[in-house]
């Protein structure tokens, strides 16, 4: 009989019978038969335990069926949760490893309503988002293989022709080929080195202008100062007009070289250059797998935060020279393809840098911005930048971040997302709400005005002052405002 489901009651077992088990009683963690079940149903100790049948239980994830309520260490029922440590434990747990850990609570209270939670949808459509990306992922490598293989056979196939034509002549083609390349790269070579004298001017005046401001303050008098600056503010000017317009210059375009198959290769007479197989690779247009934040762990119990640590933090290898010249660093975001972009200003504020690091921290590259960015966000795969000097809120390309089209003005210095609402930080005014393409729908006139950076989630919006020592928290849907 006890072959029926293959799980026999705990109870008969320990008194030599063999029966098949009829429920599960996770509580007891045994399997229990139609009687042992009655008398476990109307049991003072027993009564209340959660059961469910046999073939209930069989559907479960080995994982979840070899859940232990038994604490490992103490031998004690795991009947409390620490909500530091997001962890159930028995008494004794916590009177010694959890004894200074604030918030722990009775483990059937902590998953009191767990199947309507946020904690399980979140979770369950984070698993159907990973299967569709997954699925797309598959599908796209699939109809790339066949893509490769036919465009394989192509390309075989042409290049067995031309072998066939041009043999003959591609020890000429290849020194003429040779030969231009080279010329090119002098040429090319030549022009850069001219952009870069040009540049070591521009800065060397740029450190005179440096000396002279540095010389006034330290040794000239108040009147000095003032009218000094007017100079130097003028002769600045010029080089920073002087500065663009170099950028205008043909030596400061990006060049690269590249072998172009000729129309006169398939003349054989004619041929005068052969070129090369190509890969082109280009990410892949698939729907991101982040969602639009990250889902919270459930516990109606928070720890105090002033009991919590940060550990593990991977320490990138960006270099000195990366950020040389750098001193406020003002924000950062992560990218759909995982690279973490940086916004920085110099040390007056009066330009900027974009930095790129790949997942591991290492700096891949900067880019110059004649702007200040301040305040980064990503909303619907598209990046948003704040410039606190431009005052101005823009939409920038993922790769060479420049500027596509304008959101908003104003003194804009913080950005943040959530849910596809764009929140901004107006200096002097409040904050506003938008949603992507939208004129904002709401402008929140909250209680300190210098404002810098923020961060929204879900209904609350947390903003920080430039001007004092405050985090705050405010209630947008309820209009509740807080110090935290």
């Amino acid at each position: 009989m006890a072959e029926t489901t293959g799980i026999v009651c705990d109870l008969c077992e320990s008194r030599n019978r063999s029966k098949s088990a009829y429920i599960w009683c996770s509580v007891c963690e045994e399997g229990l038969c139609i009687d042992c079940s009655e008398y476990h149903r109307v049991s003072k100790l027993s009564k209340q335990h959660e059961t469910l049948s046999i073939d209930s239980y069989r559907k479960l994830p080995e994982c979840i069926r070899t859940l232990s309520k038994t604490c490992l260490v103490h031998d004690e029922p795991l009947e409390l949760y620490c909500g530091t440590h997001q962890e159930p434990c028995c008494t004794e747990c916590i009177a010694t490893k959890h004894s200074l850990c604030p918030g722990t609570t009775l483990l059937s209270k902590t998953v009191k309503g767990i199947r309507d939670s946020e904690y399980l949808a979140s979770t369950k459509r984070r698993i159907a988002r990973m299967k569709l990306h997954a699925e797309e992922m598959k599908q796209n490598r699939r109809a790339n293989i066949e893509r490769l293989e036919k465009q394989g056979v192509l390309v075989c196939t042409e290049v067995a022709r031309i072998k066939d034509e041009t043999n003959k002549h591609l020890t000429e083609i290849e020194a003429k080929l040779v030969n231009e390349i080279n010329e090119l790269v002098m040429s090319e070579t030549e022009s850069c080195k001219n952009a870069e004298s040009k540049m070591e001017d521009r800065l060397s005046k740029l450190q005179d202008l440096e000396k002279g401001i540095s010389e006034t303050e330290s040794y000239g008098n108040k009147e000095q100062i003032y009218l000094g600056l007017k100079h130097l503010t003028d002769c600045l000017a010029t080089e920073e007009t002087t500065l663009k317009s170099n950028m205008e210059e043909s030596c400061f375009q990006e060049k690269a070289i590249e072998l172009i198959l000729a129309e006169e290769m398939k003349l054989l007479t004619t041929i005068s250059s052969m070129g090369t197989i190509k890969l082109n690779v280009k990410p892949t247009v698939i729907s991101s797998i982040e969602p639009n934040s990250s889902a919270q762990m459930f516990s109606p119990n928070e720890a105090s935060y002033s009991s919590m640590t940060i550990s593990n933090i991977k320490r990138g290898t960006a270099g000195s020279d990366c950020i040389e010249g750098t001193r406020n660093t003002c924000s950062l975001v992560q990218l759909p393809d995982g690279r973490i972009v940086l916004a920085a200003a110099n040390e007056a504020e009066t330009f900027g840098y974009f930095y790129v690091f790949d997942a591991d921290g290492h700096c891949i590259e900067r880019k110059f911005s004649f702007q200040c960015p301040f305040g980064l966000a990503l909303m619907n795969q598209k990046l948003i930048a704040s410039f606190n000097i431009g005052m101005v809120a823009e939409n920038l390309d993922l790769e060479d971040f420049t500027r596509i089209s304008e959101i908003a003005d104003g003194n804009i210095y913080g950005l943040s997302c959530y849910d596809n609402i764009l929140a901004m930080a107006i200096k002097g005014e409040g904050i506003t709400l938008a949603k992507e393409d939208e004129n904002p729908f709401k402008t929140i006139n909250v209680r300190y005005r210098s404002l810098a950076y923020i961060h929204l989630w879900k209904n609350k919006l947390f903003y920080s002052d430039f001007t004092l020592f405050v985090l705050s928290r405010y209630g947008w849907r309820r209009n509740l405002e807080s110090e935290i």
